[in-house]
């Protein structure tokens, strides 16, 4: 796995899905990076995600949705992907590491 790629992979989960999953870290005292998945990185799904936005990059409809909505579209079968969905898909593990002692 190379820090690109995943980075890669990172940069197209949208930032407050970011946030609400290290929120839920914080919120059990831990804070939360992130790893290729035991699987590693799907670069065909990271791959396919960049060919759709290339590919409707000039279409109005397509720049007008948000990109969770945009998301939903490139994953219909889940009628309404979330953050931990999305993560799976890319082979992107959060990985909590605790913070504190409870």
């Amino acid at each position: 796995m190379s820090a690109d790629h995943l980075a890669d992979a990172l940069e197209l989960v949208p930032e407050a899905w970011i946030a609400d999953v290290a929120a839920d870290a914080a919120a059990q005292s831990c804070t939360v990076t992130f790893t290729a998945a035991a699987g590693g990185l799907r670069t065909d799904v990271i791959d396919r995600i960049h060919a759709a936005g290339a590919a409707r990059a000039s279409d109005p409809v397509w720049e007008s949705l948000t990109e969770g909505q945009r998301l939903d579209a490139l994953f219909p079968s889940y009628n309404g992907i979330g953050s931990l969905e999305l993560l799976a898909e890319l082979g992107v593990t959060p990985v909590y590491v605790l913070t504190t002692a409870r």
